[in-house]
């Protein structure tokens, strides 16, 4: 026993170290790269700037960690990925943990932290601060909880993990999946849990997360619902395409074996036949999160686009899996250590890719196709608003885009924060329509700022102000190359503009 506690501290407190450098590569990342905030980042640092009780798309957690991270270091790029870094950190943390409880193997939970730290999905979530990076953190953490509570039968564990799951819910509404998972779970394992009350008790506990979500957008229209709709590809018209669902499942399958990276498929193909052979119940509760989530998204991508990160948060849980089976099977001990190697120095080489380019990289992975493309040249078109507006003695003005994406990134990189907007000019619709619009704005001697991806002319702006003043175009540049294009355009005298009402969620 004394043996096994001194090597449970060794690993934990080698986890703690390795979490700890990956937290200042981070660190170090942000500060020295190029490159600028991902819009999915801006867009929820100025959701914070408005605190609500839900938002169109997401629930309130996002902003909340978005305005605690900016409090504490100011509106910087370090404080909006600070949530971030902490949340991932946490996660890996947990996925250790699970293991050791599950299994009690040390190297081998070390080895599970190690994996999921290198996992695409993973990674990209840890390190840039979207809905994933807290979304993981409390699937993990719920996991881990209710785990405890059935080996245990404590009562308060599944409260517990009842508010961890509706803080998960409370971050992504997707996290209120995990109910029906535990439930299937039980009734195939454990049925005379589902005649006792702890599941019933967790899952009201957890449902509480949908009180604010659901008042709210009671007040609005039901516009999440109406907009998860949307995305799940139960809204809209026409027929079943076959070419374009083979196309969509196709890019599915291939980006979820990416997401989990490729060199860890032969561990996970280990892990299910190993359940198949011997019916582990740990195994099973490890494996059929990700299963049924990713069956799941299976379906959606028959009718639509499936994001790569939609269904990836349900992976979290395959690295204790698989560690596990390395341990019972040592002679895939040392290929588990070359998989996390090789997918370590992959996303090192995607992350950091000067030196390879002098080599030929960009013949490989060409800028234009670089998984950060459209994180290019925001800090320097936001320089350049704000020169043109100084240059051109812009007094009263106002800063427009087409996209939320821009209108985003320029109100976190211009100088000191200005509100940014998206009138309608053909998309569907966002959270930039639930805040006070260009109306504000009207007959009262504004000029406007229009930025846009792209280049060409739009009839609805130009319609909705006196002239034109001033035209020019910029571009985002990555690895040395233009891979993004913006047009600036100034226009003076606002009147009023007549914006689209596509009726798209």
């Amino acid at each position: 026993m004394k043996d096994f506690r001194s090597k449970e501290m060794v690993y934990s407190r080698l986890l703690f170290v390795v979490l700890v450098l990956v937290v200042l590569a981070k660190l170090f990342f942000t500060l020295s790269s190029p490159l600028s905030l991902f819009s999915e980042e801006t867009q929820y640092w100025l959701w914070s700037k408005h605190l609500d009780w839900n938002y169109y798309s997401k629930p309130l957690m996002i902003a909340v960690y978005n305005r605690l991270g900016t409090l504490l270091l100011g509106d910087t790029e370090i404080g909006v990925r600070l949530s971030a870094w902490i949340f991932s950190s946490l996660a890996a943390w947990m996925v250790y943990k699970l293991s050791m409880y599950m299994f009690g193997k040390p190297k081998y939970a070390f080895l599970a932290a190690m994996m999921v730290l290198v996992m695409p999905f993973f990674h990209l979530a840890s390190l840039f601060h979207t809905t994933d990076s807290s979304l993981v953190f409390f699937w993990i953490l719920a996991l881990y909880l209710i785990w405890r509570a059935l080996e245990e039968e404590g009562t308060s564990l599944w409260v517990v993990a009842g508010i961890a799951t509706a803080l998960g819910i409370l971050s992504k509404n997707v996290m209120v999946l995990i109910i029906p998972i535990v439930f299937l779970y039980l009734l195939i394992t454990r049925p005379r849990i589902l005649k006792q009350k702890v599941f019933y008790l967790f899952t009201a506990v957890s449902g509480l997360s949908l009180v604010p979500v659901v008042i709210w957008n009671f007040q609005h229209d039901f516009v999440t619902f109406r907009h998860l709709g949307t995305l799940g590809g139960v809204s809209g018209g026409g027929g079943f395409d076959w070419q374009a669902a083979f196309s969509y499942t196709g890019e599915y399958l291939g980006g979820q074996m990416a997401a989990v990276s490729l060199f860890f498929i032969p561990l996970l193909w280990l892990s299910i036949r190993r359940w198949q052979s011997h019916r582990e119940q740990a195994v099973l509760f490890l494996l059929l999160p990700a299963v049924l989530i990713w069956m799941m998204f299976i379906g959606i991508s028959l009718v639509k686009r499936v994001e790569i990160n939609w269904p990836a948060f349900a992976y979290v849980s395959l690295p204790v899996a698989m560690a596990q089976v390395v341990s019972l099977y040592t002679s895939w001990k040392r290929y588990a250590w070359i998989a996390v190697g090789i997918s370590g120095m992959l996303l090192a080489a995607i992350m950091y890719p000067a030196p390879l380019d002098a080599i030929g990289f960009k013949k490989v992975l060409k800028p234009q196709k670089d998984p950060f493309f459209r994180m290019a040249g925001y800090r320097e078109l936001a320089d350049r608003v704000d020169f043109l507006i100084d240059s051109l003695e812009l007094e009263r003005h106002f800063v427009f885009s087409d996209s939320y994406h821009v209108a985003s990134e320029l109100a976190f990189y211009m100088d000191g924060n200005p509100q940014t907007y998206n009138p309608n000019l053909g998309r569907r619709m966002n959270q930039f329509d639930l805040w006070p619009g260009l109306e504000q704005f009207e007959q009262q001697g504004f000029d406007g700022v229009f930025v846009r991806w792209g280049e060409g002319e739009s009839p609805i702006v130009n319609n909705a102000f006196d002239s034109l003043i001033y035209q020019e175009t910029r571009y985002g540049y990555l690895r040395g190359e233009p891979v993004l294009t913006f047009q600036i355009q100034v226009h003076t005298g606002f009147q009023k503009m007549q914006e689209v009402d596509t009726g798209a969620y």
